[in-house]
């Protein structure tokens, strides 16, 4: 009875600790092993976020680190599942991330992204690259701040770093663990099953090598339920079989091999493959709030559903499906001497393969079916480093980074506007018409729909950098440290567009267009760190972080009736921060808190362009990002971990002319659209923060029970750039819990519910086009895999 009264009063203590932190430098997300040790003491977290093995507690940046035990513990099988175990990353439908309320505000593929994703040690070039689930992954570290120096091609908010496990030499081993669970249906009386199995084996090759197998099957359906049948045929032009997937299924394969010898030489070989085919759980949109007057409340009434925020009945006739496939290769070759330098090479090729098609109208008649479109990229990236010793006062790192990429990109968004077959084939929208000479009522031109665009773009990119990074103890526990990055970029993009024929015309000019732009910046950074006793560190820092120029997909016709393919100029970020990180009692509590602000010039956003009828991508905005993170870590009785975070943050527009208006908008001018200075970033909540706590029984035996639990808590949002009120969410609140035994560290077995309170949090909210060129102003939604309740099974045995 004590140890029960005891541990609640903890739990309650760790709970208001986490409201009233923020998150701060490190999440570490289950602060390691929490299930398989007892001991009193924090196990050390060890990091790469500078490019080199350290310690948590001593890297002078923010970051969290959440290990591959909160990873399984939380089932977080994806990076969009992350942002619950690190309270500065929001992601959205289209799983693009911000950290710290900054991302990228645009779905074009032609330009870079503001947070970059990068798996070890090589820079993912395209959001698609990442989209694998995860699978024997060590740890994944989300960087919070521009990351203008160390990992490739540069990101001017943030990074996430995927670190896999690395084979082990000597050991023959091996792990298959098995998630099953089913997911809540609103609206719908069945359940959405799932399941995901993945398998890692570790071979010894020879004494000083070893092969580590990776393989992952996964099937979840979508929470969503159609009752709208999807047409059949072909998409007309492209000639694709309309389909559409309920279900999300990944089969995924890597290998990875590993040789290391006495003289210091390593040789690390990693390969993979990944199919995913998604639809449903991605691209669902439904309707969240209409005008009492709109045709829209009659046609999905009519169709047996009800407009609001619970919608999850799936109307569209067009149909959801993404074909995925990624993978690649790379070799890094590392070899340190006896005087402790170590020089170092990793070459990477990387790819992936997208076919796609989302019915955009939301609804069951054949308004605008078709948004299908095809992306092939392939990158090759090399980095060369030189790293110094770190028995010296004087530690660092330099080197050489080259990369090149090419997209390939084709797109055609069509429709009909559900008007007839003979009203569409007859003058003047001649849609399928038969071409006959002469003037009206006769078509001199056969349009192959009534509005659209289309277009196919290729996109060449060459980056070269040379970087470096120093730092000195100027005294015992005194260090200051800077670094520097020159990068030259170079895009190229060559269109053709316009070729189907169209009555209304969505922004795209016929023809084919072409241009070229090369940018030189210099990135750096300036800081020091104090460590007054071997537990408490102060930092700070300021740099700059940058973000590579891009173009807008297609050609844009100006205001001097010339169409031309437009530049988008390069991002930068000027960053400050200082923090604090500590440890307690023997390291059973550590305690961190930083304070950041940063500016973006330049920043690249999108926005609809209401004469052009179409999204373009513009440097139009300074954005302003500041606040507070705090992480609390505390392991007070033998068994039990608690780990809090949480960040405060002011993420605003300091300027922003030329944001879109939404409907009745009071300060819109005559142009449709206003200045967005003082707006608050989409998705960029002021209070983030999430709690997990652990408890293993103190109980003697192979058997040993535990409970965990977490809460994840996010302050309101705002969906849209304009603010426009259809789009606000309220303050959310998500709860996770799970129960089981581990047995002999070998087989660990429990229960899990995630989302237990069934909270409906959409990954998107939008105003709907097809309303808005009504008149009306309608916002539609997205709901992902998170967004209801699942509970399920979880075995995992090592071995």
């Amino acid at each position: 009875m004590m140890m029960r009264r005891n541990l609640s009063a903890v739990l309650l203590s760790a709970t208001i600790l986490g409201g009233l932190a923020g998150q701060a430098h490190a999440q570490t997300g289950g602060q390691e092993n929490a299930t398989r040790t007892s001991e009193p003491a924090f196990n050390e977290i060890i990091v790469s976020a500078q490019r080199r093995s350290e310690s948590l507690q001593d890297v002078p940046l923010s970051l969290s680190a959440v290990t591959s035990d909160a990873l399984e513990t939380r089932q977080i099988n994806n990076l969009a599942s992350l942002s619950a175990a690190a309270p500065s990353l929001q992601v959205d439908a289209d799983n693009n991330f911000s950290v710290r309320g900054v991302g990228t505000l645009s779905f074009s593929n032609t330009i870079d992204t503001s947070v970059a994703l990068a798996m070890d040690e090589v820079n993912l070039g395209r959001p698609d690259l990442g989209a694998p689930m995860l699978m024997d992954v060590e740890r994944v570290e989300v960087l919070n701040g521009p990351q203008g120096l160390l990992f490739g091609k540069n990101a001017s908010a943030g990074l996430i770093n995927i670190v896999t496990a690395r084979p082990v030499i000597g050991e023959f081993s091996g792990s298959t663990e098995i998630q099953a669970s089913n997911r809540a249906t609103p609206q719908a009386d069945r359940n959405a099953p799932a399941i995901i199995a993945k398998q890692v084996l570790n071979i010894p090759v020879s004494e000083n090598s070893a092969l580590r197998l990776n393989a992952l099957y996964g099937y979840q359906e979508s929470p969503l339920t159609r009752i709208v049948g999807v047409d059949t045929g072909d998409i007309p032009y492209v000639n694709v079989p309309r389909r559409n997937y309920d279900a999300d299924r990944n089969m995924q394969f890597k290998a990875k091999y590993l040789y290391e010898d006495m003289s210091g030489l390593s040789v690390y070989l990693i390969g993979d493959y990944n199919r995913i085919k998604s639809g449903l759980s991605r691209f669902n949109q439904t309707y969240r709030q209409v005008e009492a007057d709109s045709p829209v409340n009659g046609i999905v009434a009519d169709a047996g559903s009800e407009i609001g925020p619970d919608m999850f009945l799936e109307l569209t006739n067009g149909g959801f499906y993404q074909d995925l496939k990624t993978g690649g290769a790379q070799a890094a070759v590392s070899y340190e001497f006896d005087s402790g330098f170590q020089i170092s090479n990793i070459f990477a090729w990387r790819y992936s393969n997208t076919d796609q098609n989302l019915d955009v109208d939301a609804l069951p008649v054949a308004d605008v079916d078709t948004n299908y479109s095809t992306t092939n990229y392939d990158q090759f990236t090399n980095e060369l480093r030189l790293i110094l010793p770190d028995t010296s006062r004087l530690t660092g790192q330099a080197g050489l980074f080259f990369l090149s990429s090419k997209l390939n990109a084709t797109n055609l968004l069509a429709g009909n506007q559900s008007m007839p077959d003979f009203v569409l084939s007859g003058f003047p929208f001649c849609v399928g018409a038969t071409v006959t000479p002469g003037g009206p009522p006769n078509c001199s031109v056969s349009n192959d729909f009534f509005l659209g665009r289309s277009y196919d773009a290729t996109l060449d990119t060459t980056s070269y950098a040379a970087f470096g990074q120093l730092t000195y103890e100027l005294a015992d526990g005194l260090t200051v440290f800077g670094g520097g990055r020159v990068t030259r970029d170079q895009v190229d993009l060559d269109v053709e567009q316009g070729q189907v024929r169209t009555f209304v015309n969505l922004g795209v000019d016929p023809g084919t267009f072409e241009d070229s732009y090369k940018n030189t910046n210099f990135s750096w950074k300036l800081g020091g760190q104090y460590e007054p006793t071997e537990d408490i560190m102060f930092y700070g820092f300021y740099g700059r972080g940058y973000k590579g120029p891009g173009f807008n997909t297609t050609a844009i016709t100006g205001d001097d009736g010339i169409a031309r393919v437009v530049p988008i100029d390069p991002e930068t970020s000027d960053a400050f921060e200082i923090g604090i990180k500590t440890s307690w009692f023997d390291h059973r509590l550590t305690l961190n808190v930083s304070a950041f602000h940063t500016k973006f010039d330049n920043f690249q956003v999108q926005s609809f362009d209401t004469a052009l009828r179409t999204f373009v991508v513009q440097n139009a905005a300074k954005v302003k990002s500041r606040g507070v993170e705090v992480t609390l870590g505390a392991r007070p009785v033998p068994g039990l971990s608690i780990d809090a975070s949480a960040t405060f943050l002011d993420a605003t527009y300091d300027d922003f002319p030329g944001a879109e208006c939404y409907i009745g908008q009071s300060n819109c001018g005559p142009d449709g659209t206003f200045n967005a200075g003082g707006q608050t970033l989409p998705l960029s909540p002021k209070f983030t923060s999430t709690v997990q706590a652990m408890y293993e029984l103190p109980v003697s035996g192979p058997v040993v029970p535990f409970i965990q639990g977490n809460w994840y808590h996010r302050s309101s949002v705002n969906y849209l750039i304009n603010g426009a009120p259809g789009a606000d969410y309220g303050s959310a609140d998500t709860f996770g819990f799970s129960a089981g035994v581990n047995v002999n560290d070998r087989l660990r077995a429990s229960l899990f519910c995630n989302n237990c309170t069934n909270e409906h949090i959409p990954s998107s909210i939008i105003t709907d086009a097809g309303e808005a060129n009504a008149g009306r102003l309608a916002f539609t939604q997205r709901y992902g895999l998170n967004a209801v309740r699942q509970i399920g099974v979880q075995l995992q045995f090592d071995y």
